[in-house]
Protein backbone atom coordinates (compact mmCIF):
# COMPACT_ATOMS: atom_id res chain seq x y z
CA UNK A 1 0.00 0.00 0.00
CA UNK A 2 1.03 3.18 -0.67
CA UNK A 3 1.93 5.53 2.46
CA UNK A 4 -0.12 8.51 3.17
CA UNK A 5 1.55 11.99 2.85
CA UNK A 6 0.31 14.73 5.20
CA UNK A 7 2.48 17.27 3.55
CA UNK A 8 2.10 20.50 1.94
CA UNK A 9 0.52 19.16 -1.54
CA UNK A 10 -1.52 17.33 0.58
CA UNK A 11 -3.25 19.26 2.82
CA UNK A 12 -1.23 21.77 3.63
CA UNK A 13 -1.35 20.28 7.34
CA UNK A 14 2.71 21.67 7.19
CA UNK A 15 1.73 25.06 6.44
CA UNK A 16 -0.54 25.67 9.42
CA UNK A 17 1.46 23.68 11.87
CA UNK A 18 4.23 26.13 11.13
CA UNK A 19 2.00 29.22 11.61
CA UNK A 20 0.86 27.99 14.47
CA UNK A 21 4.27 28.15 15.84
CA UNK A 22 5.37 31.16 14.88
CA UNK A 23 2.04 32.79 16.32
CA UNK A 24 2.83 31.10 19.64
CA UNK A 25 6.55 32.31 19.90
CA UNK A 26 5.67 36.02 18.94
CA UNK A 27 3.07 35.33 21.41
CA UNK A 28 5.61 35.26 24.20
CA UNK A 29 5.63 38.48 26.63
CA UNK A 30 8.37 39.90 28.38
CA UNK A 31 8.31 39.09 31.74
CA UNK A 32 6.93 42.01 33.59
CA UNK A 33 7.86 43.46 37.31
CA UNK A 34 7.13 41.13 40.06
CA UNK A 35 8.84 39.51 42.98
CA UNK A 36 10.46 35.69 44.04
CA UNK A 37 10.09 34.72 47.10
CA UNK A 38 12.56 32.43 48.28
CA UNK A 39 10.30 30.96 50.99
CA UNK A 40 7.51 29.90 48.03
CA UNK A 41 10.23 28.02 45.95
CA UNK A 42 10.17 25.08 44.60
CA UNK A 43 13.11 23.04 44.87
CA UNK A 44 14.02 19.91 42.46
CA UNK A 45 16.56 17.27 43.49
CA UNK A 46 19.33 16.10 41.52
CA UNK A 47 22.45 13.42 42.09
CA UNK A 48 24.33 16.38 43.29
CA UNK A 49 21.82 18.24 45.37
CA UNK A 50 19.11 20.54 44.14
CA UNK A 51 17.94 23.43 41.67
CA UNK A 52 15.47 25.97 41.84
CA UNK A 53 14.09 27.30 38.57
CA UNK A 54 13.21 30.98 39.58
CA UNK A 55 12.89 32.83 36.05
CA UNK A 56 13.42 32.17 32.87
CA UNK A 57 12.11 33.75 30.04
CA UNK A 58 12.34 37.10 27.81
CA UNK A 59 12.74 40.88 28.96
CA UNK A 60 13.05 43.88 26.92
CA UNK A 61 16.58 44.09 26.90
CA UNK A 62 17.16 40.63 26.78
CA UNK A 63 16.26 37.70 24.64
CA UNK A 64 16.70 34.97 27.10
CA UNK A 65 16.80 35.64 30.85
CA UNK A 66 17.43 32.54 32.75
CA UNK A 67 18.29 32.62 36.93
CA UNK A 68 18.44 29.40 38.94
CA UNK A 69 19.49 28.70 42.42
CA UNK A 70 21.72 25.43 42.32
CA UNK A 71 22.90 23.12 45.46
CA UNK A 72 25.61 21.16 45.41
CA UNK A 73 26.46 18.67 48.19
CA UNK A 74 29.95 18.69 50.04
CA UNK A 75 32.47 16.47 47.16
CA UNK A 76 29.93 17.16 44.69
CA UNK A 77 30.37 19.07 41.31
CA UNK A 78 28.58 20.58 38.10
CA UNK A 79 29.40 18.94 34.93
CA UNK A 80 32.11 20.84 32.82
CA UNK A 81 30.25 22.95 30.61
CA UNK A 82 30.50 25.80 28.31
CA UNK A 83 28.59 29.26 28.33
CA UNK A 84 26.56 29.44 25.48
CA UNK A 85 26.92 31.66 22.54
CA UNK A 86 26.05 35.93 22.71
CA UNK A 87 25.76 35.12 26.49
CA UNK A 88 26.88 35.93 29.71
CA UNK A 89 26.44 33.93 33.08
CA UNK A 90 26.93 35.61 36.69
CA UNK A 91 26.93 33.45 39.27
CA UNK A 92 26.65 34.63 43.07
CA UNK A 93 27.56 32.25 45.99
CA UNK A 94 24.44 32.50 48.55
CA UNK A 95 25.88 29.58 51.10
CA UNK A 96 29.16 27.59 51.66
CA UNK A 97 32.27 28.09 49.59
CA UNK A 98 32.25 27.13 45.73
CA UNK A 99 35.38 26.10 44.33
CA UNK A 100 34.70 28.14 40.71
CA UNK A 101 37.01 26.28 37.27
CA UNK A 102 37.18 28.96 34.67
CA UNK A 103 39.24 27.44 31.55
CA UNK A 104 41.52 26.12 33.92
CA UNK A 105 42.19 28.57 36.65
CA UNK A 106 40.40 28.04 39.84
CA UNK A 107 39.33 30.38 42.50
CA UNK A 108 37.43 29.26 45.78
CA UNK A 109 35.16 31.67 46.56
CA UNK A 110 32.97 32.53 50.11
CA UNK A 111 29.51 33.44 50.43
CA UNK A 112 28.90 36.75 48.72
CA UNK A 113 31.58 36.70 46.02
CA UNK A 114 30.61 36.49 42.40
CA UNK A 115 31.90 35.79 39.29
CA UNK A 116 31.19 36.93 35.59
CA UNK A 117 31.65 34.24 32.84
CA UNK A 118 31.02 34.35 28.95
CA UNK A 119 30.37 32.85 25.49
CA UNK A 120 32.58 30.12 25.25
CA UNK A 121 34.34 29.71 28.99
CA UNK A 122 34.86 26.48 30.14
CA UNK A 123 32.86 26.50 33.80
CA UNK A 124 33.27 24.08 36.53
CA UNK A 125 31.39 24.77 40.04
CA UNK A 126 32.48 21.74 43.40
CA UNK A 127 31.54 22.05 46.74
CA UNK A 128 35.20 20.98 48.29
CA UNK A 129 34.23 21.10 51.83
CA UNK A 130 31.91 20.19 54.50
CA UNK A 131 28.42 21.43 54.24
CA UNK A 132 26.31 22.65 51.68
CA UNK A 133 26.22 25.09 48.78
CA UNK A 134 23.96 27.50 47.04
CA UNK A 135 24.57 29.66 44.54
CA UNK A 136 22.82 31.54 42.05
CA UNK A 137 23.03 31.32 37.94
CA UNK A 138 22.11 34.64 36.12
CA UNK A 139 22.10 33.89 32.16
CA UNK A 140 21.73 37.11 29.81
CA UNK A 141 21.26 36.78 26.30
CA UNK A 142 20.66 40.18 25.17
CA UNK A 143 18.79 41.49 21.98
CA UNK A 144 21.97 42.45 19.98
CA UNK A 145 21.43 44.39 17.06
CA UNK A 146 23.23 42.40 14.21
CA UNK A 147 25.77 44.74 13.43
CA UNK A 148 26.70 44.47 16.44
CA UNK A 149 26.13 40.69 16.99
CA UNK A 150 29.41 40.24 14.32
CA UNK A 151 31.68 42.39 16.72
CA UNK A 152 30.82 40.38 19.88
CA UNK A 153 34.42 40.69 21.36
CA UNK A 154 35.80 38.28 24.66
CA UNK A 155 36.07 39.67 27.87
CA UNK A 156 38.28 37.77 30.24
CA UNK A 157 36.78 36.40 33.06
CA UNK A 158 35.20 38.63 36.14
CA UNK A 159 35.90 37.45 39.90
CA UNK A 160 35.63 39.15 43.02
CA UNK A 161 35.94 37.59 46.22
CA UNK A 162 33.57 38.85 49.27
CA UNK A 163 36.27 40.07 51.54
CA UNK A 164 38.04 41.96 49.10
CA UNK A 165 35.48 44.29 48.54
CA UNK A 166 36.00 47.62 50.13
CA UNK A 167 32.28 48.83 52.41
CA UNK A 168 31.49 52.45 52.45
CA UNK A 169 29.48 53.60 55.24
CA UNK A 170 26.54 55.80 54.63
CA UNK A 171 24.09 57.85 56.77
CA UNK A 172 21.71 54.91 55.98
CA UNK A 173 24.03 51.89 55.87
CA UNK A 174 26.53 51.35 53.69
CA UNK A 175 27.26 50.49 49.75
CA UNK A 176 29.91 47.60 48.20
CA UNK A 177 30.46 48.40 44.43
CA UNK A 178 31.70 45.36 42.91
CA UNK A 179 31.17 45.62 39.29
CA UNK A 180 30.66 48.01 36.48
CA UNK A 181 32.14 47.25 32.80
CA UNK A 182 31.32 46.09 30.01
CA UNK A 183 30.93 42.00 29.27
CA UNK A 184 31.11 40.18 25.96
CA UNK A 185 27.71 40.47 25.37
CA UNK A 186 26.20 43.51 27.56
CA UNK A 187 27.34 47.49 27.40
CA UNK A 188 27.45 47.56 30.79
CA UNK A 189 27.11 45.51 34.03
CA UNK A 190 26.79 47.07 36.88
CA UNK A 191 26.25 45.20 40.51
CA UNK A 192 26.65 46.58 43.89
CA UNK A 193 25.28 45.64 47.75
CA UNK A 194 23.25 48.16 49.42
CA UNK A 195 23.35 47.75 53.21
CA UNK A 196 20.67 49.14 55.17
CA UNK A 197 19.80 50.29 58.85
CA UNK A 198 16.77 49.14 60.52
CA UNK A 199 13.71 50.98 59.69
CA UNK A 200 15.25 52.88 56.61
CA UNK A 201 14.69 53.15 52.39
CA UNK A 202 17.29 53.13 50.48
CA UNK A 203 16.28 56.11 48.66
CA UNK A 204 12.34 57.24 47.34
CA UNK A 205 10.50 55.41 44.61
CA UNK A 206 11.80 55.98 41.39
CA UNK A 207 12.34 54.51 37.43
CA UNK A 208 15.31 54.34 35.27
CA UNK A 209 16.44 53.55 31.50
CA UNK A 210 17.36 50.13 32.45
CA UNK A 211 15.87 46.92 34.08
CA UNK A 212 17.07 45.72 37.55
CA UNK A 213 17.30 42.45 39.69
CA UNK A 214 17.09 43.07 43.78
CA UNK A 215 18.41 39.79 45.32
CA UNK A 216 18.41 39.65 49.25
CA UNK A 217 21.20 38.66 50.95
CA UNK A 218 20.11 39.40 54.72
CA UNK A 219 17.15 41.03 56.38
CA UNK A 220 13.90 41.75 55.86
CA UNK A 221 12.98 44.25 52.72
CA UNK A 222 9.65 46.16 51.91
CA UNK A 223 9.80 46.14 47.90
CA UNK A 224 6.81 48.47 46.29
CA UNK A 225 6.34 48.13 43.18
CA UNK A 226 3.85 50.43 41.18
CA UNK A 227 2.68 51.55 45.05
CA UNK A 228 2.28 47.77 46.16
CA UNK A 229 4.07 46.37 48.84
CA UNK A 230 6.03 43.25 49.13
CA UNK A 231 7.86 41.80 52.05
CA UNK A 232 10.76 39.77 51.31
CA UNK A 233 13.28 37.49 53.32
CA UNK A 234 16.78 36.47 52.58
CA UNK A 235 16.99 34.53 48.90
CA UNK A 236 14.27 36.26 46.97
CA UNK A 237 14.52 38.41 44.14
CA UNK A 238 12.05 41.15 42.59
CA UNK A 239 12.97 42.23 38.73
CA UNK A 240 11.86 45.83 38.04
CA UNK A 241 11.22 47.04 34.45
CA UNK A 242 12.50 50.07 33.19
CA UNK A 243 9.20 52.45 33.56
CA UNK A 244 7.88 50.80 36.71
CA UNK A 245 7.91 52.69 39.99
CA UNK A 246 9.79 50.92 42.67
CA UNK A 247 11.69 51.56 46.00
CA UNK A 248 12.86 49.67 48.88
CA UNK A 249 13.26 49.59 52.65
CA UNK A 250 14.52 47.94 55.51
CA UNK A 251 11.47 46.35 57.05
CA UNK A 252 12.86 43.87 59.78
CA UNK A 253 14.82 44.08 62.68
CA UNK A 254 18.84 44.86 62.51
CA UNK A 255 20.34 45.77 59.18
CA UNK A 256 19.37 44.17 55.90
CA UNK A 257 22.06 44.04 52.61
CA UNK A 258 21.10 43.15 48.85
CA UNK A 259 22.49 43.09 45.99
CA UNK A 260 21.55 45.55 43.19
CA UNK A 261 21.84 44.12 39.30
CA UNK A 262 21.84 46.38 36.18
CA UNK A 263 22.61 46.15 33.03
CA UNK A 264 22.38 47.92 29.42
CA UNK A 265 22.46 46.29 25.94
CA UNK A 266 23.83 47.74 22.69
Amino acid sequence: MEPKHYGLRKTGFYVAGFMILLIAVSAVKPIVSGVFDWSKFKSIRTHTGSVINILKGPTRSLEMFDIKAISLHSGKATHTYLVGKESDELLIIKEGSAQITVNSKSKLLSAGSIAVVSQGDRVEVKNILPGNLVYYSFIFKPRQPKTHREALKKVSPFISSWDTVTFKPSDNGGRRNIIQQPTSTLKQLEIHTTTLKEGLPSHAAHTHPDEEIILVRFGTVDQTISGTHYRLGPGSLIFATNDDLHGISNAGEGKCEYYAIRWLTY
